[in-house]
């Protein structure tokens, strides 16, 4: 005996309700298990970005308290970083070239 289509369905519908329902939060929507996933990845991304901007203010924050402090970590921080010199030296700029 052949089977029609609407006597299938209505031997499963409760199976072929469940699959659609399982497509439709996995896949398909706003607030898809795919969506979670990937906005979960982005959120463990933008953590790890705020450590690395807190570790980079503590340490900005202790080489601001020696400059406050010692005037010779004024001058050293003037050679190393921004290559000022005082008047009595002269500063070369070394910088390599890759030849190709």
């Amino acid at each position: 005996m052949k089977r029609t289509f609407k006597q299938f369905l209505i031997k499963y519908k409760y199976l072929i309700s469940i699959i659609v329902f399982a497509v439709l939060i996995g896949f398909v929507g706003d607030h898809s298990l795919i969506k979670r996933w990937a906005q979960k990845q982005e959120i463990a991304e933008l953590k790890s970005q705020i450590n690395e901007q807190k570790n980079t203010y503590k340490q900005d924050k202790i080489e601001l308290e020696k400059i406050q402090k010692n005037p010779e970590a004024v001058k050293r921080v003037a050679h190393e970083k921004y290559y000022m010199k005082t008047e009595d030296e002269d500063i070369f700029v070394i910088e390599d070239e890759i030849n190709d």
